[in-house]
Order: C-alpha cells, then sequence, then structure tokens
C-alpha cells in the first residue's frame, strides 16, 4: 500500500466514524423530540434554559381563543381561511413566568428541525402569533398522521403568506 492509499483509507475510516457519531447523536434527540410529541408537551425555554412543559391541560388553565386567518401556500390558487383555537404566544410565556420585556426574538422549533424566528414585537402585538391546536373545531392531527400538523402549530396572522407558521411544534424559546 502506498502513503496516498493510506492516507485515503485514513480520511475514509474517520469520516464513517464521524457519520456514525453523528447518526447516533441525532437518533437520540430525535427520539427525545418524538417522546415529547406524542405527550403533547411544549417545552418553554428563557435563553436556551428549560422554564417548564405545557400540556393540553394547562392550556384549558389559560384559556383559549378563537380566531380567523388565512392560510395561504404556493400550492394553492387562493387563501383558505380558517378558524383556528390557541393561545396568544405572549400569554403563554406570561403563564410560565418568563418575562419577554428583555429578549428581542422567540425562536419555535419543530420535529422536523423547523426553526421560526420571530422579534418580540411580532410576539407582543395584539393578535397576531398564536399556539394553535385546532383548525376549524378539530383538534390538530398528530405529526405520524396524514396531513397531520399538530398537535401544535404556530400561526403568525401579520405574516402576509404564511411562510413562517410552523407545525409540530414542541418548544418555544424566548431569547
Amino acid at each position: 500500500m502506498n502513503r496516498n492509499t493510506k492516507i485515503i483509507a485514513v480520511v475514509l475510516v474517520i469520516l464513517i466514524l464521524a457519520t456514525g457519531i453523528a447518526v447516533l447523536v441525532n437518533y437520540s434527540h430525535s427520539k427525545e423530540r418524538l417522546a415529547i410529541l406524542e405527550r403533547q408537551e411544549i417545552l418553554l425555554y428563557e435563553k436556551g434554559t428549560e422554564v417548564c412543559r405545557i400540556t393540553f391541560s394547562d392550556l384549558d388553565e389559560i384559556g383559549s381563543t378563537d380566531f380567523q386567518a388565512d392560510l395561504k401556500s404556493s400550492t394553492m390558487m387562493k387563501p383558505e381561511t380558517h378558524s383556528y383555537t390557541g393561545i396568544p404566544l405572549s400569554e403563554l410565556f406570561s403563564h410560565a413566568g418568563i418575562s419577554l420585556e428583555d429578549k428581542s426574538r422567540v425562536m419555535v422549533g419543530s420535529i422536523d428541525g423547523y426553526c421560526v424566528p420571530l422579534k418580540i414585537e411580532e410576539v407582543t402585538a395584539m393578535d397576531n402569533v398564536f399556539l394553535v391546536y385546532k383548525d376549524n373545531g378539530e383538534f390538530l392531527k398528530p405529526y405520524n398522521e396524514p396531513e397531520g400538523q399538530g398537535p401544535y402549530m404556530i400561526v403568525v396572522r401579520g405574516d402576509r403568506y404564511s411562510q413562517r407558521w410552523g407545525k409540530y411544534v414542541t418548544e418555544l424559546n424566548a431569547e
């Protein structure tokens, strides 16, 4: 075996080991997120530190709001008006004892890795950003069902094209 072949073999071994480690780390993280999704929990963080977990029973305690928003998609000929049930994000943070006064954004994380950054001004604006759990009176279908979006999703009413709406929400981080 010449020198170049040995170098290539060592590099390949290192790449295979790195890939294996990355797969294991990602697998355990994904398993944890799936379990959170199955328990229908939302993790609330303040600057990266977990403060609490919110469940459906907590949402009942906070009180929900029914509202309408237009869902717009590049696959639709025209927007669809939906009647959603959810909680304003600012009220959710307030209920958890997390002040948004010294924060600049909220990062919304979903099971599929999708993240939505929201400016604090958007989150604190009246009737703008909601954590939703019902669409047209029906609970959102879970991640593993066809047409699933839930059990939770973020609806940003002020988002003109619905581009920053997020499905399968598992975590909210006030930063």
